[in-house]
């Protein structure tokens, strides 16, 4: 039992007693803090082991698409393991003259940040190429000496086979739910691209981990 004696308005407390209080907030926030450890951590590894299915709108650098086509994205399957993983998909960019698409693969390494994965991967696709060109346009003058251009496009269509880095970065959202945020940098081969190889994707999207 702890007593306290006052003089006037004033209280005075023991020199014990706060030592008591302090010993005592420490030992509940220590149990506050061991309680929410595994927590936290479970949630932070949600998506680094197993295997997670994610899929991604890409066409968020690349608006607006001046033609009546479906937008980038993709959707992949990744097997993972703590420090690694491996990816297997499916990408298609759109553009208003041309579109790439294919399966693709990738790898890279799992790094963390508290709650969030960063997954920086180097990957492949194999697919096809189809570009349309304004080949044999021409200019014209007309009315009050406006100057017009005519397109006429040439289409054509190759197969093509490409390589990329990119990073994903993914964040828990409710179980084995996640958002992320994708940017890669790729470049292409085949006859159809010639002069217009490169596409860079930003997007977003959703995760699942769908098993172990």
């Amino acid at each position: 039992m702890y007593l306290t004696a006052t003089t006037g308005r004033a209280v005075v407390c023991p020199a014990g007693f706060h030592s008591f209080v302090a010993r005592r907030c420490l030992a509940i926030l220590s149990l506050i803090a061991a309680a929410s450890a595994p927590v936290a951590a479970q949630t932070s590894r949600v998506f680094d082991s197993g295997i997670v299915l994610g899929g991604d709108w890409l066409q968020a650098n690349a608006l607006p698409l001046d033609r009546d086509a479906v937008h980038s994205g993709s959707v992949n399957l990744s097997l993972r393991r703590h420090s690694w993983g491996v990816e297997a998909g499916f990408l298609r960019i759109a553009r208003t003259l041309s579109t790439v698409q294919g399966g693709t693969i990738s790898a890279g390494p799992l790094l963390h940040w508290g709650p969030v994965l960063f997954f920086p991967t180097v990957g492949v696709l194999g697919g096809k190429a189809e570009a349309s060109r304004d080949s044999t346009g021409y200019d014209f003058v007309g009315t009050g000496g406006v100057v017009g251009h005519q397109p006429r496009y040439s289409y054509s269509s190759a197969g093509t086979a490409g390589g990329n880095v990119a990073l994903t970065v993914e964040a828990p959202l409710f179980r084995a739910l996640g958002v992320r945020a994708v940017a890669s940098q790729w470049y292409f081969g085949g006859a159809p691209l010639e002069g217009d190889r490169q596409r860079f994707l930003v997007g977003a999207g959703l995760s699942l981990r769908v098993g172990r």
